[in-house]
């Protein structure tokens, strides 16, 4: 099973994915950054798509070995469903992390965020938001033409409230980061229980 801890920049993926690193999930769950890839100077959605082909790939082999795979990073539940070999996994499930503009954007001012990018990673943070409660708002967004042949009409006749749109989202606003952590873990243990 493939659990993906998303959401857009100053959500709180990075201080999640520590605290489930140190966190005893048992040897069947392995925890990875998207980012730990690599990511280019001007890394576009074209690039993301190869990134989480990638990632779905790794988790395959995962599973093949007995194991689940925890992948945070900003991956779109419309992306990653679309990867080419995501029919493969035995199940995805996505958590996102959303916060307020105002929240993010006091968290992306505090680690430094350069003022002129702040627009674009809240307009993002806005997209990313409806696009995991309706995966038919703007899917122009991430539908990019690529080197990768997504898979988009797995879930292009989706509308919001299908059961077969694997999302759920935690809003972190008025959430400690360890209150977070903890319904991420909440969330992680309800998922892979239904395995």
């Amino acid at each position: 099973m493939l659990l993906s801890v998303t959401g857009a920049s100053g959500v709180g993926k990075s201080t999640v994915l520590a605290a489930l690193e140190e966190s005893d999930h048992g040897p069947d769950v392995t925890c990875v950054e998207f980012d730990s890839i690599g990511v280019p100077d001007g890394a576009d959605t074209a690039w993301r798509h190869g990134a989480i082909e990638h990632w779905v790939r790794f988790a395959i082999e995962e599973q093949d070995a007995g194991r689940h795979v925890l992948l945070a990073g900003q991956v779109p539940p419309g992306e990653l469903l679309a990867a080419p070999s995501a029919d493969r996994l035995d199940a995805i499930a996505v958590c996102v992390l959303h916060s307020s503009p105002e929240v993010q954007e006091a968290r992306l001012i505090g680690r430094g965020e350069p003022a002129d990018s702040l627009v674009h990673h809240l307009r993002f943070g806005a997209w990313f938001h409806r696009h995991a409660k309706d995966p038919a708002f703007q899917p122009e967004v991430i539908r990019v033409d690529s080197s990768v042949p997504m898979r988009w009409d797995r879930w292009a006749e989706l509308q919001a409230g299908d059961a077969r749109w694997p999302v759920t989202i935690i809003d972190t606003d008025d959430l400690s980061p360890g209150e977070v952590v903890g319904r991420v873990q909440v969330w992680a243990v309800e998922q892979l229980q239904r395995r």
